[in-house]
């Protein structure tokens, strides 16, 4: 039974509303997929249901932001993985680079660490949760390096693959191993409302911040491709 009061709850509850109709809009283009998108979704969204499920039904509003964030973070990742395979994919064919099969290499390691973590935050949800956020770490430990496709207006589409030093990765790993720190504490049951509001704000500002550079750059791209055929007329 749902213990939500609405009123008291109102963030959750928008936050699950808008999840339901990201997953009707994802079910939509499921036909439409590339075929390591469809892979991809399809892997993904059992675990992601599941999180949700905990999300709704746990019993404690605690376990419901920490649950909430892992779901909308499951839906950030599973775009991620898409994205990365289809870079390596391309790269590919592209360049001959020993580093591109390593970043492969690293970021299937990285995907089934993930699921494995979300599948697991299905039914514990703090282990889980640990498994997800050491598979971050994993992945920003070991990728060092970064694949551009640019000059996409002319449609060259060229391959870059740049380095991806440690330092450019700090940021990252620290607030891979605050997510850790928190989530062990939300477990011993420390200062867990207060843990839980935080994870569940750092994983929505997260989020916020890669759709917001990812409208940048079509926006930008769109900016470019209207410039050119401007320039063409």
């Amino acid at each position: 039974m749902i213990k939500i009061k609405i009123n008291d709850y109102s963030i959750v509850a928008s936050q699950i509303e808008n999840s339901l109709l990201f997953i009707v809009q994802q079910l939509k283009l499921l036909v439409s997929m590339t075929p390591i998108a469809r892979i991809m979704f399809l892997l993904f969204f059992p675990a992601c249901l599941g999180i949700l499920a905990q999300a709704i039904y746990g019993e404690k509003l605690t376990h419901q932001l920490v649950a909430m964030g892992m779901f909308v973070f499951c839906i950030e990742q599973s775009r991620m993985a898409v994205k990365d395979l289809e870079l390596v994919k391309y790269a590919k064919k592209q360049v001959k680079d020993t580093r591109v099969n390593i970043f492969y290499q690293i970021t299937i390691i990285t995907i089934i660490t993930e699921l494995l973590g979300f599948y697991l935050s299905s039914l514990w949800l703090g282990w889980g949760s640990i498994l997800i956020l050491l598979s971050q770490v994993w992945f920003n430990l070991f990728a060092n390096i970064r694949i551009n496709i640019v000059d996409k207006v002319n449609q060259l589409d060229k391959v870059v693959v740049k380095s991806w030093a440690i330092s450019e990765r700090s940021p990252v790993l620290i607030a891979d191993f605050t997510g850790l720190l928190l989530v062990s504490l939300w477990m011993l049951n420390i200062a867990s409302l207060w843990i839980s509001w935080g994870l569940f704000s750092m994983v929505i500002v997260y989020c916020s911040i890669k759709l917001t550079i990812f409208s940048l750059q079509v926006i930008e791209e769109n900016f470019q491709v209207s410039s050119s055929k401007d320039a063409s007329g």
